[in-house]
């Protein structure tokens, strides 16, 4: 992956002065010819060590395979010193799982604890609740996995039968690209997406190709990603993450919209914490609604002569 993604930053490196060339010599865009001028030093301005990159992650990497607490130290220093707040995001991440699973394996002892901490008049209802929520959100994290996995296995190995069958660049970077589709779906319908625009401005921007080639791999590219687009939103959202979150799908783009307010932390926690509020609401307003109905209904009821 790290080969594969050095290769690509060189190749759009290269190749992007080309194409914004062709865009200012293009009558009809009329383009500030100073404002390319000012993209392309940008471009060329952009430096990456990637040999610091290398010798820094790659030795932290292996030793932390090897387990330690020293190892984990090393590993964390050169991440954050190498490429900054985006792998410290991830390095958040992975913090988290580290604290759930400690979680998830003392929650036995845990749970008696919660248990005592609620008044006894509410604490049946309470963990009632709580046990729901868990099932609730573990439902999404679960199948929304289980999504991920699957949208980068398939970008992965379509792309790598695309550029097999006529556009070999895609080949090379298939893996790249499942990979990143394989995190973006991590947050709903965003894996595909991920996955088809590194695709496509691969296939714009590499040189040598006829375009009746690069126009019939293009249709291939949106064929494929309109297929995996179906499969995801007409079976493996409702099916997998849906039944396992109880939320209807348009709920789940509501709850993305309203996430995205937020960037992409707030995308990623948005159908979590609306899977919370649906057990809350459904506990505390909707049942409580239903009962009075029901009670309201039976008091209008009037009895039946013999």
């Amino acid at each position: 992956m790290i080969s594969q993604f050095i290769e690509l930053a060189t190749i759009i490196k290269a190749s992007l002065p080309a194409v914004l060339n062709k865009l200012a010599e293009n009558p009809y865009l009329n383009i500030d010819r100073e404002l390319i001028n000012t993209v392309q030093e940008w471009i060329q301005g952009i430096e990456i060590d990637y040999e610091k990159f290398m010798s820094t992650i790659l030795p932290s990497l292996k030793r932390l395979a090897s387990g330690g607490f020293e190892a984990v130290g090393m590993a964390t220093r050169g991440i954050f010193s190498s490429v900054g707040s985006v792998i410290g995001f991830f390095s958040f991440i992975v913090l988290v799982g580290i604290i759930n699973f400690y979680l998830i394996i003392d929650w036995e002892k845990i749970r008696p604890i919660i248990r005592k901490m609620v008044p006894p008049e509410h604490r049946e209802r309470i963990l009632r609740v709580m046990d729901k929520v868990d099932k609730a959100v573990g439902g999404f994290l679960r199948g929304q996995l289980t999504v991920s996995v699957i949208i980068g296995t398939l970008f992965a190995v379509g792309l790598f039968f695309i550029g097999f069958t006529g556009f070999p660049v895609l080949t090379n970077y298939s893996i790249l690209i499942g990979t990143g589709a394989a995190i973006g779906g991590f947050i709903p319908y965003l894996g595909a997406l991920i996955g088809v625009l590194p695709a496509i401005l691969i296939i714009l921007l590499t040189g040598g190709v006829a375009w009746s080639v690069k126009l019939a791999t293009l249709a291939g590219v949106i064929a494929l990603f309109s297929a995996i687009q179906a499969v995801e939103g007409f079976v493996l959202q409702p099916k997998i993450v849906g039944k396992g979150a109880g939320l209807h799908p348009l709920v789940v783009m509501l709850a993305l919209v309203a996430g995205a307010q937020f960037g992409i932390g707030g995308m990623i926690i948005a159908v979590p914490i609306a899977s919370i509020l649906r057990v809350v609401v459904l506990e505390f307003y909707w049942k409580p609604v239903l009962r009075r109905e029901e009670e309201q209904s039976s008091n209008l009821t009037v009895p039946s002569e013999s």
